[in-house]
């Protein structure tokens, strides 16, 4: 009886959680091309906003327009509650303006045979660190339940913090899972 090796690499006891694992065909050719056009293993972790932007918009300028009612009905002016209404109106952009911008944060890793690749989004500014496979080291940055620590090539990057303290170390198990499949 002779015993063959499956070419399909077998996924972790548990189901991933946090990221998505792409098996890649098993021809050589072809996994030449897939490689270099999408990624193997990848996790978004986006910003979890309590409230969305819209919803945030139209209960404001509800609370405005039951306000200014409120002070029509009670006998007030334009010249009264007219400055006041469009300070409210102000407030409500400027407020879903900054909502907007907090929701598009986030963390974005992807990884193939030959790159490792961590995006950050905070603030509307971007920063991508890339690392080579072999050389990355993932490790809480002091204990268990701290963002996971992504090192290698004298370069470093902290990736969790849109996700629970308690959910960090499956974060950084999966990490260490992906990467040695990539290693075989």
């Amino acid at each position: 009886m002779t015993a063959t090796a499956s070419p399909v690499r077998m996924l972790p006891n548990a189901p991933m959680r946090f990221g998505v694992w792409r098996a890649l065909p098993v021809s050589r050719r072809s996994r030449q091309a897939s490689v270099s056009e999408a990624w193997q293993a990848e996790w978004r972790l986006p910003r979890v906003m309590p409230i969305s932007t819209s919803r945030f918009v139209f209960c404001s300028l509800a609370l405005l327009v039951l306000w200014s009612l409120t002070l029509v009905l009670a006998g007030g002016s334009w010249r009264a509650w007219g400055p006041g209404l469009a300070g409210g109106c102000l407030l409500t952009l400027a407020g879903a303006a900054l909502l907007a911008r907090m929701s598009s944060d986030g963390e974005h890793i992807a990884m193939h045979r030959g790159l490792v690749r961590v995006t950050r989004r905070q603030g509307g500014r971007v920063r991508t660190t890339d690392f080579l496979p072999r050389w990355v080291r993932i490790e809480p940055e002091q204990h268990d339940r701290s963002l996971v620590r992504l090192s290698g090539q004298g370069r470093s990057v902290t990736v969790g913090e849109h996700i629970q303290p308690q959910e960090r170390r499956q974060l950084a198990d999966e990490l260490r899972w992906a990467l040695r499949q990539l290693d075989d």
